[in-house]
């Protein structure tokens, strides 16, 4: 299995944060990774996710959210038949003393998981990305409300 983790604490309300991650329309005006989805967030539905790989290249990638409670928890599952790759991402908003804490892990597994790896190639500075671009829309949004 490939891992790939980020995290950032955020000077936000819980809410708040929940609201940008789970608004699938907007993620093309925030973030640097995922510069686009199609679908609606809740249990059991299916998204396309439009994902930017390391060369600028955009893949078009359907998930399935797996999870799905509010404010704190979210999955998104992909992959390919018979198990031969799984991706999951999966999304936590933990509260803290004025801020919450968020972490998202990248998960690649399956017989097809390190050949996926090669192909997509290093996903920590898109993953970060991520991160870091949840962090300013979440406060910036904050400062102006």
């Amino acid at each position: 299995m490939h891992e790939f983790i980020t995290q950032s604490t955020i000077r936000a309300a819980p809410e708040r944060v929940w609201q940008i991650l789970t608004d699938a329309a907007c993620y093309a005006e925030w973030n640097p990774e995922i510069v686009g989805i199609e679908g609606r967030m809740a249990l059991g539905e299916r998204i396309r996710a439009r994902v930017k790989i390391g060369g600028g290249a955009i893949r078009v990638v359907p998930l399935r959210v797996t999870a799905f409670v509010a404010p704190s928890r979210m999955e998104w599952t992909g992959g390919l038949p018979l198990g031969l790759f799984i991706g999951r991402r999966i999304f936590t908003v933990t509260p803290g003393d004025g801020a919450v804490e968020f972490r998202m892990l990248v998960q690649m597994s399956g017989l097809l998981a390190t050949l996926m790896v090669k192909a997509v190639g290093n996903r920590q500075p898109e993953i970060d990305s991520f991160s870091s671009a949840l962090k300013v829309r979440a406060e910036q949004d904050q400062r102006t409300t």
